[in-house]
């Protein structure tokens, strides 16, 4: 008795249970009459080999299975290795586990454990379940095990002491089911994988798989469908690669279905799989699909992450931040933030990066994104509405803190209001969250367009209006004014159709076609005219005015600018009518008449300081400055120059400092230092050829040749 005591250390029979001490003995006796009197050491023990076969086109994952190996070999811890693999769905963590455990199963020598817990499904393995299994491989009488789950965890404990096992433990839902399996011993190793992160559980060394690259996937393509349809047409093997999202799964299945039609072209089967409506349709073969293997993932969640993800689905952007989330279910950003966290856990979303804001964003791979989208949602037409309320919302607070004294033309789409203190740290710099949400702000204006919300796609369209012009981003802009000028037609809206045809104007201008300009301004200001909006007839008046002007047509101007500076005063407009102000004093130096430009230059330079509207006040500087050097007084000019340079760089307007710096090129110019004209006038040029702004490029191609003659 005193030997079998030793197995329990210091537990003595009453606090282990008399159930505990019969299934020990029961399960020693068992042991020595398998092993027999004249067995050797070796052969003592069962030795399980439970393994699955090991994939025979295995590709990529070299990264991974040098850590394995190195991990799994590990020695000398009071406790056996503990590797957590991790990911999504499809990744392939069930065949890089095997397949990595293949490769080390000579380094234990007392054999190889392996069960699917089956996470996922509705009725997961249970622990003491997996226990008696594990018992049973190690040679315990089934008689023998006892009924607690702890007891038969002791059993475990005391089986494995001393021995080199490797453990594979597939498929779980999370550390609760993993813990009750492990070994005590440091001779044993555990490979764990799971869709959701088992860095919780102490000791785990972790691995979160990613999907494969490019290479990688084209490999897998062709080691499944063969490797001369794929070196057949290697651009359309990448194509077909990118569309099933590099996901291992999902290239398994597309070269299967290759393998198994020989007719079947790798453009065939990419031009199905490009329509993302039915992707998901043609990502299964036989018992592989790609949507059930995701949708184990969904319907472990619950009821607020499922709605969660099924809306996140409406969202049309590539990434977002929590805040969309909030607008989407109509719940406060807190609750929002923690149901991302929990959907990023659960593998069916990725968090990618901060933002020009520090905001966190996330991502869908493509064909979650597609999952998520097939969802039926009640709620889905209201949430839209949210959405776009949200994004109108916050860029028309971005323009009021950007343009101060704007008076903008509004739409009757309702705002969904973003909590204040958020908004408030999204909007510190409301460029940089412009730049942030730019092409989300686009793929909103064609998602209104799509759910023919009318008033939101020209309404978001025209407040997004001055940042693209700031930006250069002459083909979101373009993209987005078509979309919006299409709307307010759709919707016989004659004043949302004048207000965009004024925004496209303002586009073509900016990018040196004038004629075009002043023919679609002509039609704006008809449609001002026929609705009644004097505002509107002023502002087409100024624009008009600023083409003429850079005509050199300083007698049209002149009467248009003045007409517009009185019109905008009397609507009340004070910074259109301080831009006025501005590009009339342009025409006075084109006239020659400097004393009469000077103080128009300073009055509007006051006007936009006291409005708080730093861009209009940089761009102020600029033809104060023009006006200085054109009066000869160059040091004046150099620091009205660099005051604009200054303005323009705190507000990354990149357009405005290559301006700036072009000024200071021609100040450099008329001092005699050409090396120094030379470098501002190149700086200028590079903005300007990154900028695609093509009449600066000109221009400064003019300055640099006259510099350098």
């Amino acid at each position: 008795m005193a030997a079998g005591w030793q197995v329990l250390g210091d537990v003595g029979p009453m606090q282990f249970g008399f159930a505990g001490v019969s299934a020990l003995l029961g399960g020693a006796l068992a042991w020595f009459q398998a092993a027999g009197p004249a067995a050797q050491p070796a052969a003592r023990h069962p030795v399980p080999r439970e393994l699955p076969r090991d994939i025979a086109d295995f590709t990529g994952r070299e990264s991974e299975l040098a850590r394995l190996g190195t991990l799994l070999r590990e020695k000398g811890q009071v406790s056996g290795p503990l590797v957590a693999i991790s990911g999504k769905g499809g990744l392939g963590k069930t065949t890089l586990a095997v397949h990595a455990a293949q490769r080390v199963a000579a380094d234990f020598p007392d054999g190889q454990l392996f069960v699917n817990l089956r996470g996922y499904d509705a009725t997961p393995a249970q622990p003491a379940e997996v226990l008696g299994t594990f018992l049973r491989s190690l040679g315990t009488d089934p008689r023998a095990i006892p009924d607690a789950q702890h007891d038969r965890e002791q059993m475990l404990r005391t089986l494995t002491a001393g021995r080199r096992l490797l453990i594979v433990l597939d498929n779980a839902n999370g550390p609760r089911q993993i813990r009750p399996l492990l070994p005590g011993g440091p001779g044993s190793a555990v490979v764990a994988t799971s869709r959701t992160p088992l860095s919780s559980i102490e000791g785990a060394h972790p691995i979160v798989l990613d999907l494969l690259g490019p290479e990688e996937s084209v490999a897998l393509l062709g080691r499944v469908a063969g490797p001369n349809r794929v070196a057949e047409d290697s651009p359309e093997a990448r194509r077909l690669a990118a569309l099933c999202g590099h996901l291992p799964l999902a290239l398994r299945i597309a070269g299967a279905r290759l393998a198994e039609r020989p007719d079947l072209s790798l453009t065939a089967l990419s031009d199905r799989l490009a329509d993302e409506r039915h992707r998901l349709d043609q990502l299964e073969i036989g018992d592989l699909d790609v949507r059930s293997t995701f949708m184990i993932s969904y319907r472990s969640l619950p009821a607020d992450q499922q709605r969660a993800f099924r809306l996140l689905g409406l969202f049309p952007g590539a990434d977002f931040a929590a805040w969309p989330l909030a607008a989407l279910m109509d719940v406060p950003l807190r609750d929002a933030e923690r149901l991302l966290d929990a959907l990023v856990s659960a593998q069916l979303l990725d968090a990618v990066h901060a933002d020009e804001t520090g905001t966190v964003r996330h991502t869908f791979h493509d064909l979650l994104r597609a999952l998520a989208r097939e969802q039926p949602e009640p709620d889905a037409d209201a949430a839209a509405g949210r959405l776009l309320g949200a994004y109108l919302a916050l860029a028309a607070e971005a323009e009021d803190r950007f343009q101060p004294g704007e008076l903008r033309k509004t739409g009757a789409h309702p705002r969904q209001e973003v909590d204040a203190g958020h908004r408030d740290e999204l909007l510190r710099d409301p460029v940089m969250w412009f730049i942030a949400e730019q092409r989300n702000i686009v793929a909103c204006v064609r998602f209104a367009h799509e759910r023919r919300l009318w008033d939101a796609a020209w309404e978001l369209t025209h407040i997004a209006a001055p940042f693209f012009e700031m930006l250069a981003a002459w083909d979101d802009w373009d993209a987005a004014v078509r979309l919006a000028l299409d709307a307010a037609r759709r919707a016989e809206n004659r004043r949302a159709e004048a207000i965009t045809l004024f925004d496209t104007g303002a586009l073509h201008r900016d990018q040196g076609r004038r004629d075009q300009a002043l023919a679609v301004y002509a039609q704006a200001l008809a449609g001002y005219e026929e609705t009644g909006d004097r505002h509107g007839m002023a502002a087409v008046l100024l624009v008009q005015g600023i083409i003429h002007r850079n005509r050199r047509e300083w007698e049209v101007a002149a009467r248009l600018l003045t007409d517009a500076a009185e019109q905008l005063e009397s609507a009340g407009d004070r910074r259109l009518a301080a831009q006025a102000l501005r590009s009339l004093a342009v025409v006075r130096c084109g006239q020659g008449r400097l004393d009469e430009a000077l103080p128009l230059f300073r009055g509007a330079l006051a006007e936009f300081r006291q409005l708080g509207d730093r861009r209009a006040e940089a761009y102020a500087w600029r033809g104060l400055a023009q006006a200085e050097l054109d009066h000869g007084d160059l040091e004046a000019a150099a620091r009205s120059f660099g005051n604009s340079l200054e303005g323009t760089r705190e507000l990354r307007d990149r357009r405005g400092e290559a301006r700036a710096l072009q000024g200071l090129g021609r100040v450099e110019s008329a001092r005699g230092a050409t090396a120094a004209a030379l470098r501002r006038f190149t700086q200028a040029r590079t903005i300007a050829e990154e900028a695609h702004d093509e009449v600066l490029a000109g221009e400064l191609a003019v300055d640099i040749a006259a510099a350098e003659a």
